[in-house]
């Protein structure tokens, strides 16, 4: 199951809950309305006169300024109330504003201030709040809380189902929330209150952070209590909080302590992250809060000491400035993400980023077009730019997939510091591995995608019948101490495995054997091996272990082969007892060849049947609750009528609402028809396999062909992507043979096809009755051709002209056994350079032929066969 599939998966369920997610909806939502009214109000304040300082609503002066004003140089006016202004009392900070309003900038106003039994004058005088002010005072604020909020938004979504990275979510909003109501303190007091609340929980809200983020800590593991402990403490100070929010004298007390219980909050954060860097519980967790760490104490470290140096002094420290360093916490939180893959959402991230970029690439453009669709046919009739709609989303869906293949290449180079796609990745690699024979060409390209994928410092592939293969001189001795660390003989895991030093193991397993072992070292970009990182290397790993064992049995029948020779000039007497071997051994080959033949359609066939048999998992899931639901409500209703509850019949229409009895019952009908669809959609791939392999048929029996033609080229379907099939069928009567045989013969003239074609072209099959008794199929395609020299030797067994570890020389050698032994012919036409033409006749009704039911038996002498070369 790859992880765009559990994507796909989750927001079908999404649609049938109708709401998937509240918390993420609600907090979302939330702080997108106070960003906005915050922005919109702070903004406001560019070039409108203030006091030359900030009031809040309590009449008490902020802990916040700046040190171009004048006025809170030195701090020494933060946290006192303003008691008079010109000698008259000031009734509440909006009729200062009022005022300020009224006059001139530049004009002096005397102010009496007053802290506990402490009494001041200044006289302090107005000025114009600039556009400079607005960015280093609001700015900052509004920029912390909103890579905070965003932060905490984007980790909710991406690991949803994780309640560490729920509670982490949770602390960060709080936090965020409270850096953005920041900028409402001062006018016109929207959030007021909300910012007093938040700015009770900041303290709990981090040492919650502390305790769970990015690994769980012993102590929260021991206490789980402890975080709820906090949460209920802050709760009960929040209450105090708002009891005394308008006396400021107990505003000034009330803040004083929540300054410091923030202060003493951060620290024990600082050195939570420093200590899982300095005593990791593993590698892993060391090499996910390494960057974090710095990070940490670099954003939260000036944080701390400030809110510590304003909670000690009584305020006299500008808290605003606070904002400056808290916004490198989310950025660190970010880059460790994209870097280390912190949360373990390496793969959903990237497939999110990228379909992000597509939507706003294909939006803009569609944008554009449209414009230009106006501008082009302005004055014209409607229907013209109709037409121009039309043809540009036929264009678009013809470069969509394209299209967003790049952009994941571009953006996984950019922001994850890798090259490669999975998909094509191991699709390329699947299907090389699938063709190739030789030992050394699987390891060479075994090493190649895990090192161009990955590009580890060192990789060593170890196959127990042959030795590992060790990497250069320079990493030798470090791939040494890697394999001395592995018990070979023990080792039992399936899934690649870390070992000492960052470095990854992956085992090679064919029906639970142990034929290989690949060991990488730490990657070049010190970069953690992520989840699509070990996904890439578990399936390289399933493929790999078929082709090596493959290619070692290939390689034994090479060997015995060669020594056949051999002892033929040596000891004729044995001939017999040796050919018997080959025989044996080629028979074992074909086997193998047939294996890797289906081999190249397993990912196709599998994602085809995974996709609806999943989908009817996740409905289960959704049938499993609504019958608790039933199950439930049913026993409350009786227990209702068992009781004989007043209103009987209100009471149970109650309880059928409480628990949606009308949305289940209506949903169970779109739940039902879906897995029908995919028992459907399932039944149709089994038939179609089942029809190409025919095990029903292990002896004649009659058989339509154009059915078995359909049926190989939907298996096929994968590999004819990008060429035109074109079908000239005529009207054929059912035939008598081996239909997995001809199945077979099918399948190697369509593929050989299509390697002949390349990356684009056509395949022409033609279908007509030969006299009244037998048929004929052929198929041609507009390929390369078949050289002159080439073409006597075809259906020569292990001739082949395609590359080194690409093909054995079998599946024509086969193909003409199987026609023959049918009473079948098989004929070819061919131009150098212009295309092929493989022409197959067959008796309608059977003629067995000698060992007819064996369909390992192919001929080991050169076969008689018409071949005709248009040279």
């Amino acid at each position: 199951m790859t992880r765009a599939w559990e994507q796909r998966r989750a927001s079908a369920a999404k649609r049938r809950r109708g709401l998937a997610n509240p918390l993420l909806l609600i907090g979302g939502a939330l702080a997108l309305v106070v960003t906005v009214v915050c922005a919109i109000e702070s903004s406001a304040w560019v070039g409108r006169p203030f006091a030359g300082f900030l009031l809040m609503a309590n009449r008490v002066i902020p802990s916040a300024g700046l040190a171009r004003w004048p006025a809170t140089q030195g701090g020494d006016i933060y946290q006192f109330e303003v008691v008079t202004v010109e000698g008259s009392p000031l009734r509440d900070a909006s009729a200062l504003q009022e005022l300020v309003a009224k006059l001139p900038v530049g004009t002096a106003l005397h102010y009496r201030l007053r802290r506990g039994d402490r009494e001041i004058e200044r006289v302090i005088a107005i000025r114009r709040f600039e556009i400079v002010d607005f960015t280093l005072l609001f700015g900052a604020y509004l920029a912390c809380g909103v890579a905070l909020v965003g932060t905490a938004l984007g980790i909710r979504y991406l690991r949803r189902s994780n309640p560490m990275a729920t509670a982490t979510a949770v602390a960060l909003w709080i936090i965020g929330m409270w850096a953005i109501t920041a900028t409402d303190l001062y006018g016109p007091y929207y959030f007021y209150q909300l910012h007093a609340v938040l700015e009770c929980f900041i303290f709990a809200s981090t040492l919650h952070l502390a305790l769970v983020f990015p690994h769980p800590k012993r102590i929260a593991q021991r206490f789980p209590r402890l975080i709820g402990i906090a949460y209920g403490a802050a709760g009960l100070f929040a209450v105090v909080t708002l009891a005394g929010l308008s006396d400021p004298s107990a505003y000034v007390t009330t803040h004083r302590l929540a300054m410091s219980a923030f202060g003493a909050a951060l620290v024990v954060m600082i050195g939570s992250q420093l200590w899982t860097y300095l005593r990791p519980p593993s590698f892993e967790a060391r090499q996910r809060v390494k960057v974090l760490a710095i990070g940490t104490v670099g954003a939260l470290g000036p944080q701390a000491a400030l809110a510590l140096v304003a909670a000690l002094t009584g305020g006299h420290a500008p808290e605003n400035t606070l904002a400056w360093s808290g916004v490198f916490f989310p950025i660190a939180i970010g880059y460790a993400v994209l870097r280390d893959d912190l949360l373990g959402v390496d793969a959903l991230l990237r497939r999110s980023l990228n379909y992000g970029v597509l939507t706003a690439v294909v939006a803009l453009t569609y944008a554009a077009a449209l414009a230009g669709a106006d501008a082009m046919f302005r004055g014209q009739a409607p229907a013209a730019r109709g037409t121009f709609v039309v043809i540009f989303g036929v264009c678009s869906v013809a470069v969509l997939l394209p299209l967003r293949d790049r952009l994941q290449s571009i953006l996984d180079r950019m922001f994850f510091r890798s090259a490669y796609d999975f998909r094509r990745l191991v699709e390329s690699t699947s299907a090389r591995l699938a063709s190739a024979t030789s030992l050394e060409v699987i390891v060479s390209e075994i090493k190649h995608a895990a090192g161009e994928a990955l590009h580890p410092e060192w990789i060593s592939l170890n196959v127990p019948r042959c030795g590992h293969t060790a990497p250069d001189a320079a990493t030798a001795e470090r791939a040494d101490d890697a394999w001395r660390a592995v018990d070979f003989e023990r080792e039992s895991r399936c899934l690649p495995f870390d070992t000492s030093g960052g470095g990854l193991a992956v085992p090679f397993r064919v029906d639970g054997v142990l034929v290989a072992m690949l060991l990488l070292g730490r990657q070049l970009s010190a970069r953690y091996y992520g989840g699509i990182d070990r996904s890439l290397l578990h399936t390289l790993a399933n493929h790999g272990a078929v082709a090596i064992q493959n290619a070692l049995a290939l390689a034994e029948v090479k060997d015995l082969n060669t020594d056949l020779e051999l002892r033929v000039e040596e000891r004729t007497a044995k001939l017999a007892e040796a050919l018997q071997k080959l025989r044996d051994a080629q028979a074992q080959l074909v086997q193998r060849e047939k294996m890797a033949s289906i081999g190249k359609l397993v990912a196709g066939i599998a994602h085809e049947i995974n996709n609806p048999l999943n989908f009817i998992q996740g409905n289960l899931h959704f049938l499993r609750q609504y019958t608790d639901t039933l199950v439930r409500t049913l026993e409350t209703s009786q227990a209702a009528v068992r009781d004989g509850a007043p209103h009987l019949e209100a009471a149970l229409i109650r309880i059928r609402e409480e628990n949606e009895i009308d949305f289940i019952l209506q949903d169970f009908e779109s739940v039902f028809a879906a897995c029908d669809d995919g028992v459907v959609r399932t039944t149709k791939i089994v038939k179609n396999l089942r029809t190409f392999s025919r095990l029903d048929m292990a002896e004649f029996s009659s058989v339509d062909l154009h059915e078995a033609l359909e049926s190989t080229l939907t298996l096929l379907r994968s590999r004819l992507t990008g060429f035109e099939v074109i079908r000239d069928y005529g009207e054929l009567p059912r035939v008598e043979c081996l239909g997995g045989q001809i199945n077979q013969v099918f399948m190697n003239l369509l593929t050989n096809a299509a390697d002949a074609v390349g990356e684009r072209g056509s395949i022409a099959i033609r279908t007509c009755t030969v006299g009244d008794d037998r048929v004929r199929i052929e198929i041609e395609d507009d390929g390369c051709g078949i050289d002159a020299e080439a073409l006597d030797h075809i259906f020569d067994p292990f001739f082949t002209t395609k590359e080194v570890g690409r093909g054995t020389g079998l599946g024509l050698s086969i193909s003409y056994g199987v026609i023959t032994r049918h009473g079948g012919t098989i004929e070819v036409r061919t131009r150098s350079g212009e295309g092929t033409c493989f022409g197959v006749e067959l008796p309608v009704n059977a003629v067995v032929g000698s060992d007819s039911n064996s369909p390992d038996n192919t001929a080991a002498e050169a076969p008689e066969m018409t071949v005709r070369g248009d040279q």
